[in-house]
């Protein structure tokens, strides 16, 4: 039976375990409509989840569409895979909840699996200070060291600097360009998939600073498409 999590949970200790730290890439400016997306939605296309237990073990997964096609089909499918047992689901903000509540109203739930889920959901900066300012969804300070980032092992290929949430939606959106070249598609690939565990590092680190836990490691997991 699945364990149901308060929506606003009081305490850290009131967070079930395992704990899925989610981190969802979200394109704000819609695809074309032959896609099946309405000109006015967001689209996800790519999904990070860290999953802690509460003996400490932790694994990682994540998705990444590549075709250019509506992905939220597989999108849902394959995150479903991962949190739809038990624990809580912890999200940056009210951002990625809405956007979970449009994919059950636009798509079929016969299981009521998303639903179950979406009971689950903690919205890690509702711990945080309420004197304090949230930044902007996916905003990247410009003295953040972490906020411009070039990998090494791309350096013989044009090295990518994905800087913030922004860029990595143009990423995206010249991956799935049917005129991208293939070396080019795969050093996007790899930019996208880091830059998504390095978005992932950060809820988990906030969700630490916000409620004084002990923060725990990321590590690549496997790519679930």
């Amino acid at each position: 039976m699945t364990t149901r999590q308060p929506s606003n949970p009081a305490f850290p200790c009131d967070i079930a375990f395992p704990r899925h730290y989610l981190r969802i890439g979200i394109l704000d400016t819609p695809l074309q409509t032959s896609t099946g997306v309405r000109s006015s939605e967001p689209l996800p296309y790519q999904w990070s989840c860290h999953v802690q237990t509460e003996s400490g073990l932790i694994d990682q997964f994540g998705f990444l569409d590549t075709r250019g096609l509506d992905p939220r089909s597989e999108l849902v499918e394959t995150l479903l895979a991962v949190i739809a047992r038990t624990g809580a689901i912890l999200v940056p903000s009210a951002r990625e909840t809405a956007l979970l509540h449009g994919l059950q109203h636009s798509r079929a739930d016969s299981t009521g699996a998303l639903a179950d889920a979406l009971s689950r959901l903690v919205e890690v900066d509702r711990f945080a200070d309420r004197r304090q300012r949230p930044a902007a969804p996916g905003s990247v300070s410009g003295d953040d060291p972490a906020g411009s980032v070039i990998w090494p092992d791309d350096a013989s290929e044009s090295p990518l600097d994905l800087r913030d949430d922004r860029a990595a939606q143009v990423a995206y959106l010249e991956l799935i360009d049917a005129r991208t070249q293939n070396i080019r598609r795969r050093q996007l690939v790899r930019a996208l998939v880091r830059f998504g565990d390095l978005e992932l590092s950060r809820l988990v680190c906030a969700f630490a600073e916000h409620t004084g836990a002990d923060p725990v490691s990321i590590a690549p997991g496997p790519m679930l498409n």
